[in-house]
């Protein structure tokens, strides 16, 4: 799904300090390829995933933004963008 401003919401995958791993839905201001989007149905924020307790980094867009671009084939190999606090 294309935002307002032409980006995408993206497939993350967020390993807080507790060691929980959450599925996320983050929208980015660049556009990226349709296996790293979310699905049409998931809306922003947490998916599914576990534990309680877990906070998400208030720069979460700027680090997801640049992980893809760091690491965008490795992110793309795995059908997400993996970060961890």
């Amino acid at each position: 799904m294309t935002g307002p401003d032409g980006g995408h919401r993206v497939r993350v995958k967020w390993t807080c300090v507790r060691g929980h791993e959450h599925d996320l839905c983050v929208r980015i201001r660049r556009e990226v390829p349709r296996e790293l989007r979310c699905a049409e149905a998931q809306e922003d924020g947490y998916g599914f995933g576990g534990g309680g307790g877990c906070t998400l980094p208030t720069d979460l867009t700027g680090r997801v933004e640049r992980e893809l671009r760091d690491r965008f084939q490795d992110a793309k190999r795995r059908g997400f963008v993996a970060l961890a606090a």
